[in-house]
């Protein structure tokens, strides 16, 4: 019985479903329904489907005024439906295929409807303006629940039957007959829906369906369909998704590996081996067995949306895509994840940035996904371990997988925890020196070591006597951690920007010049990595020297960093000068040569950047990185100054980790050994970015380098 039910005199949508809590209890505890609103689609009748399948069952009577603006296959369910109240072979059609009323609503919604109107369960009458010359529509959204007791509850708001209304911001006020001070509201709407309803409304008259199909005064949103297809084919779920490639051995791996790790994991899997076509085909492997997933894939970055997209088509997933430059994925999310609810599609995809991801609104709009058939991809993983986006690995997926070659974070222990605990451990590992020539191009290494200036080593010492000064008091006082960090930021800059680097770079370019003119070459595929505030410097020198040269920085917009890389894919550009933009998720594959003048501390870095440089391409069987390396110049090396030996400890695991699976791996090591040796810092060559991490915490606050 309704008084049964405790019902709120306002419902918002921005707190409830109004639909689910409101309009289906009503329905189930309801004999009669009396209905008028301005535009109805069969998709309510599916929404509402779990208290329709009540109402129907005990013998309830809903009769529902509209406007006459329909889908097409609506109309066609309806003049179906119609027809059969009076055709005895129609009507068993229909009934045939109703043997499960819940299950029809959901998935075979307008054979569901045309039934219910053959059977007289549900009766539309439309409302058209009396004056024919009058543009007005029937807008009204009024409704009148009744029981068996005679006890009503009105309902009056600015929600249309429809799933588009469903997920528009919208309200209702409730009424109901039993409270006296809400009775004479009841009365009233009762009494002016009964007039329209017979056609007593002095501005709209009221015909049925007959009356409309005779008259032809039906407006029809969409061309008509029968109505009768299969719910893929009425909402346009033609593909599905499957994986369009053969996998190689390692990648068939990486998913047994996930799978046998109850589909949660991480595959730290070496920049440029395939991630991003490993996880999709996990993901297919999925619904290929369950037949069904919510796919929710997280990347860092607005351009990689663009990347995701293309490979998500590929094994024929549609992404919703979700950020700040585009507009309504809100509407488009739940609208998917309705539908995917109640079985309309099997599958779903949501493409997210990583910062869009962390919202409430996103937490908003996703809310209804059904964890055992979600699955979470985080796209450069690490990133979510940052507090600002850790919201953004949700509870709502149930399957997860992690990708990154660096998944540890840099000085960030907790970070580094949370992710872990969300994603699980490393699943699968596939090391840059297993993907080495076979999936990645082989390199050669080139240190170039540079000193800094009498006047930069007077600041770095002077910089670095402040650090030692306050580094301890600083663990405990907030005041004194951030002016710590300002001294080693302006510390690592001295490094990052040191002024012997430039001309080092200008001289090696114009050799490489010198080069290719004997071989009757122009250069190409040259990347140029400086540190921030030094590009346009950079830039001038290098196009002075007469390359085409361009650079790739954060406020060259989406569509130009497209032109500039297709620009430089074919060496109409021979030279991009990049800050940190390159550093993860953009594909440069024609790169060649690498110029790394700066690069902090964090393998995360210098390893995303090494993976840029050896992508395979067309032509390319041979990547050489220069990397500029700042040392202690010969006449301090007797010295052993603690401010050297800092330097060094910053340089030498980037030096390790490049010169550790180079071609010239020994050469290589030649370069600096000497140097080491005489500071007898010699350890210090077989000592990669985590063997030296935890010394490097102990060093004086270099995590902030």
């Amino acid at each position: 019985m309704l008084k049964e039910l405790e019902l709120l005199p306002v419902y918002d949508s921005e707190y409830y479903d109004l639909i689910r809590d409101l309009q289906v209890p009503l329905l189930s505890h309801a004999k009669d329904y009396l209905r008028g609103v301005g535009f109805f689609t069969s998709g309510w009748l599916r929404l509402a489907g779990q208290g329709m399948s009540v109402f129907v069952k005990r013998g309830g009577f809903a009769r529902i005024v509209i406007s006459p603006i329909l889908d097409g296959a609506d109309w066609e369910a309806l003049k179906f439906g119609e027809a059969a109240r009076f055709d005895a072979a129609l009507l068993e059609i229909l009934t045939r295929n109703i043997d499960d009323i819940a299950r029809t609503l959901e998935h075979d919604t307008r054979n569901a409807l045309a039934w219910m109107v053959a059977d007289g369960t549900l009766e539309f009458r439309f409302a058209l303006p009396r004056d024919r010359m009058s543009a007005g529509d029937y807008h009204d959204k009024v409704g009148i629940f009744s029981d068996s007791t005679g006890a009503r509850v009105a309902i009056h708001g600015s929600l249309n039957d429809s799933i588009k209304a469903s997920l528009n911001g919208e309200a209702f006020s409730v009424f109901k007959s039993w409270d006296p001070g809400q009775a004479p509201y009841v009365e009233m709407h009762q009494k002016r829906l009964e007039a329209l309803w017979n056609n007593q409304n002095k501005q709209f008259r009221v015909c049925r369906i007959p009356d409309a199909i005779r008259e032809k005064f039906i407006k029809l949103r969409i061309s008509s369909k029968a109505p009768y297809s299969s719910p893929s084919a009425l909402y346009g779920g033609a593909s599905f998704p499957s994986c369009p490639v053969k996998l190689h051995d390692y990648q068939e791996t990486a998913i047994k590996k996930w799978r046998e790790a109850d589909c949660r994991g991480v595959f730290e899997m070496a920049t440029g081996t395939g991630k991003t076509i490993t996880s999709l085909a996990a993901a297919s492997s999925i619904y290929r067995e369950n037949g069904r997933l919510a796919l929710l894939i997280l990347v860092p970055y607005l351009h990689l949306l663009q990347q995701w997209e293309r490979n998500c088509q590929q094994f024929g997933f549609d992404p919703i895509l979700c950020s700040g430059e585009h507009g309504r994925w809100q509407i488009a999310a739940k609208s998917a994840i309705q539908d995917f609810n109640i079985g309309v599609k099997n599958h779903l995809c949501i493409l997210a940035v990583h910062k869009t991801a962390a919202t409430d609104r996103f937490a908003a709009a996703i809310r209804r996904l059904p964890v055992s058939d979600t699955l979470l991809i985080g796209d450069e993983a690490h990133g979510l371990g940052a507090a600002h986006l850790r919201k953004a690995m949700t509870e709502k997926a149930g399957l997860r997988l992690g990708l990154s070659a660096t998944p540890r974070r840099w000085f960030d222990d907790e970070g580094t925890d949370t992710l872990f605990s969300y994603f699980g451990l490393t699943c699968f590992e596939f090391t840059i020196d297993q993907a080495i020539g076979k999936f990645l191009t082989p390199y050669e290494y080139y240190p170039q070591l540079v000193n800094l200036t009498d006047a930069e080593t007077d600041q770095y010492d002077e910089l670095t006597q402040k650090i030692i000064a306050i580094s301890t008091l600083a663990e405990h006082n907030p005041e004194l951690r951030d002016r710590l960090q300002r001294l080693l930021l302006q510390r690592a800059r001295i490094i990052s920007s040191a002024q012997q680097k430039l001309p080092a770079l200008l001289y090696l370019l114009s050799r490489m010049q010198e080069d290719c003119r004997q071989r009757d070459e122009e250069p190409a595929g040259i990347l140029v990595y400086c540190a921030p505030g030094e590009h346009s410097k950079v830039l001038q020198s290098v196009a002075a020297l007469g390359l085409r040269c361009h650079e790739f920085v954060h406020d060259v917009n989406l569509s130009d960093r497209e032109k500039l890389l297709a620009l430089f894919d074919t060496g109409n550009i021979q030279v991009l000068v990049a800050i940190k933009c390159l550093d993860e998720g953009i594909d440069v594959p024609s790169t060649r040569t690498a110029f790394i003048l700066a690069s902090s501390t964090n393998p995360r870095e210098f390893v995303q950047r090494r993976g840029r440089i050896l992508r395979r391409a067309p032509g390319k069987s041979l990547a050489v990185i220069y990397d500029f390396l700042v040392v202690p110049p010969a006449n301090r090396l007797a010295l052993k100054l603690g401010s050297d030996v800092g330097i060094l400890q910053r340089e030498m695991p980037r030096f390790v980790e490049f010169a550790s699976s180079a071609m010239n791996q020994f050469s290589a090591r030649a370069v600096i050994r000497d140097i080491l040796d005489r500071l007898e810092m010699l350890n210090l060559l077989d000592e990669k970015p985590w063997d030296v991490y935890h010394t490097l915490k102990r060093w004086d606050w270099s995590a902030y380098e």
